[in-house]
């Protein structure tokens, strides 16, 4: 939830903004969701038009003019507050909750020891961006003839704000980096996937994938993506980011984005906490960097991607249970190494969708549900990645598999998934993220089960005897999703989308 505070002397001229239909029209059925009670009693959520906007600006103005307050001093106080559109939906009583409760604790209202001010918390739904939000109007002067304290307000706001978000289970952007859709990129092509979700996405699995620096470029590239490195000031050999697009169709122009627009996970000097730092490998990256900036050929070519059969898959996923038996043992707190592992696990299911998805489908929107681990704010991976997390075999043969894995070779990767997956909801929910918790179990319930359901059951390798700890999981143990059992459907998904939002 995103406060944003303006100060004027104009109270009509504010409300009846407020109340008329907005720059872009955007303003559709204003009412009233909150508010000081004499307001609300003449008032309440009844549609509002200019009439009302202006008998509800005098009382606000009410306590200034019978003060004498100068009016042109900054005495009206106005805060949006803004919800991603890819959040849930907030009730009208949600929206009065929580402008009452933001209110109380900025210290407007009578719940403190001070009398109170005027205020009114309008709701006209979302804006040209998709975001939900509300318009607080207030005025600074008490019932008293006291002015309300001003010092240190923005500040104050998001405070109360993170408090709300978690109160009321809504994305807490005090943990979270996400960026958000501008306008631009959702109308560029409303019948597709916005283009920065799929390049994240490609970006993700290619980093994952790669063992070295010179072989992530590579990958980008072998993915038919645009790339183009950024050189350190007064250089042209010293790479400090990069920015990838996606071919564009003749006559128009490719719309750039830097890693870090991408994701903050996904700037360069983060990803090369993965990699390998010597002499050799910066030298072998600063040629294939050099050759995507110039459309040369690739330099060092890759061997190519080979099927993904039952036995290489067995082999992975044993790799994957290394890792996840690793996770498990790693304490909440340990931002760092969660960090690591859930852009490790979300390159997993990153590389899988763009293999076997058009657009984004369920192993995408997974891996966009994990990436949210991986950058969180406040944690900048800067830690090298140890070994025993690593999933770049697996990341790997996914994204360069000549054709869709088979059923089998899916069921063994998706058995050590759905389990990793498990482990950061664990952490999530030893953290009280129950934001972040409740995501991943809507990607069980959501995503992950469309995919399980119909794989063939994974039989176990060996018999288990009484010497091993723990229960013995019977057939069908792959399909340890929460919820509901969802309908067997084909598992390369390739129905066109149509929904543009982010689905988080």
């Amino acid at each position: 939830m995103i406060p944003n505070i303006t100060k004027g002397d104009k109270p009509i001229g504010l409300m009846k903004y407020l109340v008329g239909p907005g720059r872009s029209n955007e303003h559709t059925d204003p009412h009233l969701v909150g508010g000081s009670p004499l307001i609300m009693a003449w008032h309440d959520d009844a549609q509002l038009n200019e009439e009302a906007a202006v008998s509800i600006a005098r009382e606000i103005d009410l306590n200034r003019r019978a003060f004498g307050v100068d009016a042109d001093t900054k005495h009206i106080w106005h805060c949006s507050l803004s919800i991603p559109y890819q959040d849930r939906e907030v009730t009208d009583q949600e929206w009065s909750d929580i402008a009452q409760r933001f209110m109380d604790e900025m210290d407007f209202t009578e719940a403190g020891a001070k009398a109170g001010c005027q205020w009114v918390a309008v709701h006209h739904g979302r804006s040209t961006k998709g975001n939900d939000h509300i318009h607080i109007m207030a005025s600074t002067i008490r019932s008293d003839g006291t002015k309300w304290a001003d010092g240190n307000d923005f500040s104050r706001a998001q405070k109360v704000a993170r408090g709300i978000e978690k109160d009321f289970n809504l994305i807490q952007l005090g943990n979270h980096s996400e960026r958000w859709l501008q306008q631009g990129e959702v109308r560029r092509d409303s019948t597709r996937e916005p283009t920065r979700f799929a390049l994240e996405r490609i970006v993700r699995a290619c980093a994952v994938a790669a063992e070295s620096e010179a072989q992530f470029v590579r990958q980008m590239r072998r993915a038919n993506m645009l790339v183009h490195p950024r050189f350190a000031a007064g250089t042209d050999s010293v790479v400090t980011g990069y920015s990838v697009a996606e071919r564009p169709p003749k006559g128009m122009r490719p719309l750039w984005f830097g890693g870090g627009k991408l994701a903050q996970d996904l700037t360069l000097p983060s990803l090369r906490t993965r990699w390998p730092d010597t002499p050799e490998a910066a030298q072998e990256a600063s040629v294939e960097w050099m050759a995507a900036k110039r459309h040369r050929r690739i330099v060092h070519p890759d061997a190519p991607g080979a099927a993904l059969d039952e036995e290489t898959a067995r082999r992975l996923a044993g790799e994957l249970k290394e890792v996840r038996r690793r996770l498990v043992k790693i304490a909440p707190d340990d931002h760092q190494s969660w960090a690591h592992a859930a852009r490790e696990a979300s390159g997993v299911f990153a590389a899988w969708s763009h293999a076997t998805e058009d657009g984004q489908g369920p192993l995408g929107r997974t891996a966009r549900v994990l990436a949210r681990s991986a950058h969180r704010s406040g944690v900048k991976i800067t830690t090298p990645l140890q070994a025993p997390l690593r999933t770049s075999g697996t990341t790997a043969f996914l994204l360069a598999a000549t054709r869709a894995p088979s059923p089998m070779a899916q069921a063994l990767i998706m058995q050590q998934m759905l389990r990793m997956t498990r482990a950061f909801q664990d952490m999530h929910q030893a953290n009280k993220e129950l934001r972040e918790t409740q995501l991943i179990v809507d990607a069980f319930q959501q995503h992950l089960s469309v995919v399980a359901e119909p794989l063939p059951d994974v039989k176990p390798t060996r018999t288990r005897t009484a010497s091993h700890a723990g229960p013995v999981r019977e057939r069908g143990a792959l399909r340890e999703t929460q919820g509901p059992t969802a309908v067997p459907t084909p598992y390369v998904d390739r129905t066109p989308r149509t929904d543009h939002g982010m689905e988080l």
